[in-house]
């Protein structure tokens, strides 16, 4: 995979309206708004963003991980992200965004949390 590639994976998840898409590679401005379309097409109700295996997150990365979940918030779905090592962390602090997104070290831990807020959501 060359430096500016980024692949995009979908995986059904623990739920059956539920999709985890699996990051491996750098979100920039030559590959965010592919992933963005990407996710568009697929329109799961939770959507786990599995970022263990993204090296860099550039500004534009970043305004399209916050456009999804404002899009995701805005229809009652849920958008989480899994995974995310210390460094890209940091880039969310840095535009104090840290607090806008639910981190989980893991897509267990995240499909879990999320499964179990599914259950509680009366009819």
């Amino acid at each position: 995979m060359g430096e500016d590639k980024l692949q995009i994976n979908f995986f059904d998840g623990a739920r059956p309206a539920e999709k985890v898409v699996v990051l491996e590679g750098v979100l920039n401005a030559e590959t965010a708004f592919r992933f963005r379309d990407a996710v568009r097409e697929v329109e799961p109700a939770d959507l786990v963003i599995d970022m263990s295996r993204v090296r860099y997150v550039d500004s534009s990365g970043l305004g399209v991980l916050i456009g999804l979940y404002v899009t995701y918030e805005r229809i009652a779905r849920r958008l989480v992200l899994a995974g995310l090592n210390d460094r890209i962390w940091d880039l969310f602090r840095v535009c104090k965004v840290e607090d806008v997104f639910t981190r989980y070290p893991s897509v267990a831990d995240a499909e879990r949390v999320v499964s179990t807020a599914a259950e509680t959501v009366p009819s």
